[in-house]
This record gives C-alpha cells, structure tokens and sequence, in this order.
C-alpha cells in the first residue's frame, strides 16, 4: 500500500472544489493507494509520453506521479478537465 501526499497547490484546489466531488475525489485516490501501478479503465491510467499518471472523477482529474522506492502517490495538480492540463 502506498501513502498519498498531496502538492500545496493540490491541497488548495480541493479545498475550492465542491464538497461532494472533493471527497469522490479523495475516496478514490485512497481506494488507488493500495495498488497504484493496476490501471483502472478511463478512470485511473498512465499518460503517454509522460510518467504521470491521470484520475478521472466526474469533470475533474487529479494529476499524480507514483514513487515505487518510497512507496507514495504524489498529487501533483486537481481540477476542472479544462484547466488541469495546462
């Protein structure tokens, strides 16, 4: 099982999202946390060309990158669909 960590900027962007979406989102990051490397459909996958990986939950995603040697999920970014990419 992996620990999450959460960027500051990540952290901030939760506390802005709505409350029900926030903690579908958080749900679903801890349910990854016990094994990050399975993908899971269009809803957690790798993005090509990069070492992140994308959570998809409703119209918001959670960037995140993986550290197998120190067993973490970093979350890099979250927010709307629109904005996370850029």
């Amino acid at each position: 099982m992996h620990s999450m960590r959460y960027r500051k900027a990540a952290l901030k962007a939760l506390r802005r999202m709505p409350a029900p979406q926030a903690r579908k989102l958080v749900e679903a990051l801890s349910e990854i946390a016990k094994d990050p490397s399975q993908p899971r459909g269009s809803q957690w996958k790798p993005m090509k060309g990069q070492e992140f990986w994308r959570l998809r939950q409703g119209s918001y995603r959670a960037l995140c990158r993986i550290d197998d040697g120190e067993l973490v999920i970093l979350v890099l970014k979250v927010g709307p669909r629109g904005d996370i990419y850029k």
